[in-house]
């Protein structure tokens, strides 16, 4: 005789137990090695290219920090073009889903017409939720992509023609939105310093991926009458803030610089370069001035942005727009001598305050440490190598010509940064959190940190 299974029997797909930033190293981990052996096939390059050097480019690809130590138009075919634009693609990516999938862990929930359900249990992460989440991730990047694609192919088509000009359009859109920085060009973006549509187009693709799926989420779902979340509205207050200053505060220090601004013919030529130049700090790496040849307080400024970085939850890395404003909140309230700080009128709560700090005194440590090595190693001055360790850490991909000079230590030492600096903010922010979960504390605000 056979018996019927119990319908209320039926268990649900068993979760998961991996923790979600272990799961992010060993996914970046794997990506690295398996494009290091992808650009040392023959036929992905057209010179020889050491072990050490495809290492360091899929290390540089894949934590979407785009410094490189070869010409990356010279050195690698459409093949190995093609490898870096997939690694940068599922670098980007893949941090945007590893982060709505560390909110989802930790009992978190996303509600809009692109409905994500949380699992509810701490550190378990369902299949669904895994599949559920990159579906999104990947349709908004898609879409954002496809729309960016149009006004480029419009500059670079007929400019290089049908074949390479769609090309030159797709590579420098996913390395665009992806905040990576990698271009076909070997001077960056310096040939088009005043082109009004190659600094409206890639600014927004890299301002756009660095806010982040909730920011993106939240922007698209809002609805007049309805408050924003504080998410949404730190994210794009700081982006706003930063953006503009930084514009400002280039163009002053640099107006009678003739190497880099005085050097450009017309006044919006000026304008659009200190655009791009002052927000590519927020992790994407693009450059249309000669960044070698910028002057010792606007370097400090980039650098101050390269360390700060994108929005939470984004493509972009750096202790994270959020971060410098819980931080600057909690220093507020001390001086005034409140005992709880706020943010847009909210009360910012222990955790996230744990958070912030802990996120920042690491990025400072290790940008302190990567500082110390490259001065043992390499000969260039203080600020050369300071500069360098700010921009590997916070995956940004500027450099004041060192990268390529690097000795073998020396790019051991950056490529130990970017992997830091691309995985150690969320993971941070995931276990301050989880810990606080755990206890079973009250949660007041939900800024996203790291």
């Amino acid at each position: 005789m056979q018996h019927r299974q119990d319908p209320s029997s039926r268990r649900e797909p068993r979760a998961w137990r991996i923790s979600p930033p272990l799961l992010l190293a060993a996914g970046f981990l794997a990506l690295i090695l398996v494009g290091t052996v992808l650009l040392k096939l023959p036929f992905a390059t057209t010179t020889a290219l050491a072990w050490r050097n495809a290492l360091f480019t899929a290390t540089s690809a894949v934590t979407v920090t785009g410094l490189v130590v070869t010409d990356t138009q010279a050195t690698f075919t459409l093949w190995g073009e093609l490898v870096i634009l997939l690694l940068m693609q599922a670098g980007g990516l893949g941090l945007m889903t590893f982060a709505v999938l560390a909110l989802l862990s930790l009992g978190g929930r996303i509600t809009s017409r692109r409905y994500l359900a949380a699992s509810g249990t701490l550190h378990a992460t369902h299949p669904r939720d895994v599949m559920r989440t990159a579906k999104e991730v990947i349709k908004l990047a898609l879409i954002i992509e496809g729309i960016a694609l149009v006004p480029l192919a419009l500059v670079w088509v007929p400019e290089h023609g049908w074949l390479e000009g769609l090309w030159w359009s797709l590579f420098h859109t996913v390395s665009a939105f992806n905040n990576a920085g990698f271009t076909l060009s070997s001077d960056s973006l310096m040939a088009y310093a005043g082109h009004p549509v190659i600094n409206t187009v890639i600014p927004a693709l890299y301002l756009i991926g660095g806010l982040g799926f909730i920011v993106i989420v939240g922007i698209l779902d809002y609805r007049i009458g309805r408050p924003l979340d504080i998410n949404v509205k730190v994210v794009l207050l700081g982006t706003l803030v930063l953006s503009l200053a930084g514009t400002a505060m280039l163009y002053l220090l640099e107006a009678d610089n003739p190497d880099t601004l005085a050097a450009l013919p017309a006044l919006s030529d000026q304008l659009w370069a200190s655009w791009l130049q002052a927000t590519t700090p927020r992790t994407a790496g693009f450059n249309s001035l000669d960044i070698g040849s910028l002057t010792q307080p606007t370097s400090l400024v980039l650098m101050l942005l390269m360390f700060v970085g994108a929005g939470a939850n984004g493509t972009g890395s750096g202790i994270k727009v959020t971060t410098l404003f819980v931080l600057l909140a909690a220093t507020w309230a001390y001086l005034r001598q409140r005992r709880q700080p706020t943010l847009c009128a909210q009360v910012i709560d222990t955790t996230t305050l744990l958070k912030a700090l802990a996120v920042t005194v690491m990025a400072v440590i290790g940008i302190f440490m990567g500082t110390l090595a490259l001065s043992l190693t390499e000969q260039a001055d203080l600020l050369t190598v300071a500069f360098e360790a700010t921009s590997a850490l916070g995956t940004v991909g500027l450099t004041r010509g060192l990268t390529p000079e690097l000795s073998g230590a020396g790019q051991f030492i950056i490529m130990i940064m970017m992997f830091v600096g691309r995985v150690c903010p969320l993971t941070v922010a995931y276990l301050v959190g989880s810990a606080f979960a755990s206890s079973g504390d009250t949660v007041k605000t939900q800024l996203q940190i790291g």
